[in-house]
C-alpha cells in the first residue's frame, strides 16, 4: 500500500480558514425569514402539506430536527463506512446490534446505497483504500486553509488517485437560477453541486501541493461525489456518482481562497 504522511508539521501562529468556512463566505446569507414567511403563506391553508395550520415558530422547529436527524444519520453512515474500510468482520456486526441497524430503516438504506457503490468500486480489485477522514492544509499567502477528506483511494492499474467525497443528501442541485455565488465565481450558481466541487477541488489542490508524491499531476488526481441517500434514485440503483461541475483549476480555486481570506478580514 501507499503510504502517505498527513501528518506535516502546521504553524500554529498562521491564521486558519476551513473549506466549509470558504464556501460560506462566497454564498449569499440564506434569508431564514423569508424562507419561513414564504414556507408559512404557500403551505398554511394546504391540508395535504406537513405544514397544514402551522406556526412558523412550529415550522422552523420542524427544520431545526431534520437537520439534526441528518447530521446524525449522516455520522452515522460515516462510522460504518469507517468500519468498512478498515475494520473487519465482526466490526460491522458489532456496529449493527449497537445501532439497531435492522430496526432502523433509514440507516439501513443508507448503508445499502453504500455497500451497492462498494460492489462496483471493488469489483475489479484495482482500487487500494489509502485513508479516510484526514485533515489536510494548504498554504496560501500567509494562510492557511484546511479541510478533511472523506476518502483516498489508489488505482493500482492506472497510478491514478481518486478523492472520494460522500454525500447522504436527498437530492444535488444542479442549478439556481434566482442566485449566484460571489467574487471569482459569481457566474456560478449557488447550488450544492458547485460547492461540492469547490470542496472536492480543495482537496485535489492541498493533496498535491503537500502530500502526494513528488511530480502528481492534476491529471493523477480524480475527484467524484457520491450520493448515498439511502432510497432508490433511478430505476433499482440507489447511489449515484456525480463528477464534478467545471474542469479543475488551481489559479481559480486559490482566487477563490484569496477572495475568502479578505473577506474574513473586512468582517472582523
Amino acid at each position: 500500500m501507499e503510504t502517505i504522511n498527513f501528518y506535516k508539521d502546521i504553524d500554529k501562529s498562521v491564521p486558519t480558514l476551513s473549506i466549509s468556512a470558504v464556501l460560506g463566505l462566497i454564498a449569499k446569507p440564506a434569508d431564514q425569514e423569508r424562507m419561513l414567511e414564504n414556507t408559512y403563506n404557500k403551505h398554511y391553508n394546504n391540508p395535504d402539506s406537513e405544514y397544514y395550520h402551522l406556526s412558523k415558530d412550529e415550522i422552523k422547529a420542524i427544520w431545526e430536527e431534520k437537520g439534526s436527524k441528518s447530521r446524525m444519520y449522516g455520522s452515522l453512515l460515516d462510522d460504518y463506512i469507517g468500519i468498512k474500510l478498515t475494520g473487519n468482520d465482526s466490526d460491522l456486526e458489532m456496529y449493527k446490534l449497537d445501532n439497531d441497524v435492522d430496526g432502523d430503516e433509514r440507516l439501513k438504506g443508507l448503508i445499502s446505497s453504500f455497500e451497492n457503490f462498494w460492489n462496483i468500486l471493488s469489483r475489479s480489485g484495482d482500487m487500494e483504500f489509502i485513508a479516510r477522514e484526514k485533515t489536510i492544509y494548504y498554504k496560501i499567502g500567509d494562510n492557511y486553509i484546511k479541510g478533511r477528506f472523506d476518502a483516498l483511494f489508489r488505482n493500482k492499474r492506472t497510478g491514478k488517485w481518486v478523492i472520494i467525497d460522500w454525500k447522504s443528501s436527498k437530492s444535488i442541485d444542479y442549478n439556481n437560477r434566482w442566485e449566484k455565488l460571489l467574487g471569482p465565481a459569481k457566474t456560478f450558481d449557488n447550488c450544492n453541486h458547485i460547492t461540492y466541487t469547490m470542496q472536492g477541488f480543495f482537496y485535489k489542490t492541498a493533496l498535491i501541493d503537500g502530500y502526494l508524491p513528488e511530480g502528481t499531476t492534476e491529471d493523477d488526481v480524480e475527484f467524484l461525489i457520491v450520493q448515498l441517500p439511502g432510497f432508490i434514485l433511478e430505476g433499482n440503483q440507489d447511489f449515484k456518482i456525480h463528477k464534478p461541475a467545471f474542469k479543475y483549476d488551481k489559479e481559480f480555486m486559490d482566487r477563490i481562497f484569496d477572495f475568502a481570506i479578505k473577506k474574513k478580514q473586512l468582517m472582523e
